[in-house]
């Protein structure tokens, strides 16, 4: 199975390709249905992905942390935008037409501002569009991605209103893609391709992790990446016990380079994809671990299908932690394990072998999108193999969408 994207990156005049009208009315759509089947009559949300999913705008990653951008949607209304991709949002206005009008500058509240009365100047606002939508106070408002949540449940009660968490709600929302939402992402695997490519002629003695990251970033951005997340780059011993992050640390002869690029995002939709390398030719016991891995991932695969529950991915990996030579799941957590991939990296559904083993029973939908990764590596030796695809869920099985060569142990011959 899989089939590649079919659209070019640029607008054309004489065939189809992305649908971005298309997709920004099936996102709203999704939410609020999302939000009636969670019993939230008005949600705000500060968390940067529901912001674009719900208004197609971008909060900039310097001023995530903030929780100074934020998007108010009512459930029979417009979102209201208060973001800040520009210091006057009558330019925002203008750029963003398809929120008619309703982007405005945002409230003097941020994640530096404490107690009830610091959020007050953003509960006015609400207490606004309220107004304007013919709601009265007895309805439900979700909060989503705000550490400040306690803050607002007090300044809201003091008006009689309650308040509830909104990320299960739009979790769900974004968990089933349409057309355009999966093109996005066959279009960041693609990008990644790219990236892998360049890292792979780039391996050989004396290159350092750090270099690897700046490598495939770089194609990354000269393909349209609207933001690179930092990768994932552990070469020689930090690829057993896995390491998640990257270092200075110069790569050696013989040396297997676990990549994940995670940083691919094409129009906000992410890439999570390992692939692992050797530095030279690879010793018959590396070569023997990455066919444990690549096994280990596509037999967990075959259990990928609409209707079919996480257990029956599950049914592929390992029962318990000793088959890596653990005592526990806590430290062989993410030895197996598959999320949904969107917008953000880790999306609806997640799980694990543990989490299967104590009852998970999430069923699979069509529209689904998954990332499947796996890890092994002789208990004590000094390399390891993490792989990992992006897939679509269909109702016969799955779509692959990452395509990088994956069958046997990638040797970079310098």
């Amino acid at each position: 199975m899989g089939r590649g994207n079919m659209f070019g990156q640029m607008a054309n005049d004489r065939y189809a390709s992305f649908d971005f009208d298309r997709m920004r009315k099936y996102r709203l759509a999704r939410a609020k249905a999302a939000m009636k089947e969670f019993g939230i009559d008005l949600l705000i949300t500060w968390d940067a992905w529901d912001v674009r999913y719900l208004t197609s705008s971008y909060v900039t990653i310097p001023t995530r942390w903030l929780e100074a951008n934020f998007c108010v949607l009512p459930i029979d209304g417009d979102p209201y935008l208060f973001n800040a991709t520009s210091f006057e949002s009558s330019s925002i206005r203008r750029e963003l037409p398809w929120l008619n009008g309703k982007a405005y500058p945002r409230p003097m509240t941020t994640k530096l501002t404490f107690g009830p009365e610091g959020v007050q100047p953003l509960v006015n606002k609400v207490l606004e569009i309220m107004e304007e939508n013919h709601m009265g106070k007895d309805i439900v408002i979700g909060l989503d991605g705000c550490t400040s949540e306690l803050d607002y449940q007090v300044a809201f009660g003091a008006h009689g209103i309650k308040v509830k968490d909104g990320k299960e709600c739009m979790f769900h929302a974004r968990s089933i893609k349409n057309e355009d939402e999966i093109a996005c992402i066959r279009m960041a695997c693609d990008i990644a391709d790219a990236a892998f490519h360049d890292i792979q002629k780039s391996i050989h003695p004396g290159v350092r992790e750090c270099e690897l990251v700046g490598i495939g970033m770089n194609r990354l951005y000269a393909l349209g990446a609207d933001e690179c997340q930092e990768f994932v780059c552990a070469s020689g011993p930090r690829t057993n016990p896995m390491h998640i992050d990257f270092t200075d640390r110069i790569v050696c002869p013989r040396d297997l380079v676990a990549v994940d690029i995670n940083g691919a995002s094409y129009m906000g939709y992410k890439t999570c994809y390992y692939r692992t390398f050797c530095c030279g030719k690879a010793s018959q016991g590396q070569k023997d671990a990455h066919k444990i891995a690549r096994d280990m991932l596509y037999a967990s695969m075959e259990g990928i299908k609409a209707g079919n529950t996480v257990a029956d991915v599950a049914e592929g990996w390992p029962k318990s932690p000793s088959y890596w030579g653990l005592d526990n799941w806590g430290d062989a957590s993410g030895y197996a394990l598959s999320h949904g991939i969107g917008l953000s990296l880790h999306e609806y559904p997640m799980f694990r072998p543990a989490n299967v083993l104590a009852g998970d029973r999430t069923v699979l939908e069509e529209g689904m999108t998954l990332a499947v990764e796996t890890w092994y590596g002789p208990k004590g030796g000094d390399y390891g193999v993490r792989l990992e695809e992006c897939v679509v869920v269909t109702k016969d099985g799955y779509d692959l969408m990452t395509h990088y060569q994956v069958d046997d142990l990638i040797e970079c011959i310098w």
